[in-house]
């Protein structure tokens, strides 16, 4: 095969890789993010119904999203499901300040891609991240959360 023949059908196999990785990450950035419910602005409580749309996730053990910014935390909630009891932690990794994705066999990873890694207790397990995440108070009722400020 000739150089050019070579360099030619090459570049067009990269590009048709990096495109379907590409399409790949856009898609796992925005999967298992939930709009929050509209609440008062003064408000220092978020109720949250698990079977609403976005949130069904949580209805399973283990199950985790993230949520854009609401009355609790303008930078969203990383909510993970343990048991009978549901951890909300704000979505921002100490490091970067970027957001975070859901958990996944026990972790949660900066989106920023730097390497950034927190535990279940939101606790980094990973540097560049360092310290804990602010967690919140919850409360779980059948289906009803509540995550108080």
């Amino acid at each position: 095969m000739k150089r050019r023949d070579f360099l030619e059908t090459s570049t067009k196999l990269f590009c048709a890789c990096a495109a379907g990785a590409s399409l790949s990450l856009i898609q796992s950035c925005t999967n298992n993010v939930a709009t929050s419910p509209s609440v008062e602005q003064d408000s220092e409580e978020l109720i949250i119904d698990l079977s609403s749309e976005g949130f069904t996730t949580l209805l399973n053990e283990g199950g985790s999203i993230t949520t854009d910014g609401n009355v609790i935390d303008s930078q969203g909630l990383l909510l993970l499901r343990q048991g009978d009891f549901i951890k909300a932690f704000r979505n921002n990794c100490t490091h970067s300040g970027y957001d975070l994705r859901p958990f996944s066999n026990g972790v949660s990873v900066c989106t920023s891609g730097h390497g950034g890694r927190f535990n279940t207790n939101g606790t980094a397990i990973a540097s560049p991240a360092s310290g804990t995440l602010k967690e919140y108070i919850t409360e779980l009722e059948e289906n009803i959360l509540t995550i108080y400020s």
